[in-house]
């Protein structure tokens, strides 16, 4: 079963002319895809286009062809089956709430039958006393591990992950690449932009090398 089809794809900028071309590619239900490629080849411009309207060709989630909706439209319906983790992980968290108040925003708006985020906190090795905290109070891998529960709280059908192993210790990464593929054993597949071959090649099914 494809949990994502990506056909004739072409991703522009209004504020320059350059478009990027890509290859047509899916991923099956709990599969991996990592993205690989130099600098400048469109990796990041890939999974952000995705999240916008600004590209022409066929994206397929499951059974939804969210090219086909209006802006409001795909960005309902791709908030319900997709979760975007950001290289930076500071850029998703704000600064001036705690991480209780981040998870109980995201846990507001979905389903009764979304993952308990005690659960998760246990899974990502998180002490519950890092709920009363602000994001500038954590550590790097400890804003990248939270940052990975909150995209988990609605239970996605793909992972959309940008450099997921960079800048982290190496406790965190175990961590992280533990409850990735844990969740690729569930059925859930994932998308990911990096330059960690190492990394990638412990949970990726299929590579694709951009600008070749």
């Amino acid at each position: 079963m494809k949990a994502l089809e990506v056909n004739n794809l072409k991703i522009s900028y209004r504020c320059h002319n350059q478009i990027y071309k890509y290859p047509n590619f899916t991923i099956g239900k709990g599969e991996c895809l990592s993205i690989m490629g130099a600098s400048g080849c469109g990796k990041t411009t890939l999974l952000n286009g995705l999240y916008n309207l600004n590209f022409n060709g066929r994206v397929k989630y499951t059974t939804a062809k969210l090219f086909d909706a209006d802006i409001k439209s795909y960005n309902k319906k791709i908030y319900e089956v997709v979760s975007y983790l950001p290289q930076y992980s500071q850029s998703a968290l704000n600064p001036s709430i705690t991480i209780k108040e981040h998870i109980y925003h995201i846990a507001n708006g979905i389903a009764k039958d979304s993952e308990d985020y005690l659960e998760l906190l246990q899974i990502l090795k998180l002490d519950k006393d890092i709920l009363s905290l602000y994001p500038h109070q954590l550590s790097g891998g400890m804003k990248q591990r939270i940052v990975l529960l909150l995209g988990s709280l609605k239970n996605p059908q793909l992972y959309v992950l940008d450099e997921p192993s960079t800048a982290i210790d190496s406790i965190t990464l175990k961590i992280i690449l533990s409850f990735l593929r844990e969740k690729k054993d569930k059925g859930t597949s994932m998308m990911m932009v990096t330059h960690d071959y190492g990394f990638s090649r412990l949970i990726s099914d299929e590579i694709l090398i951009l600008g070749t």
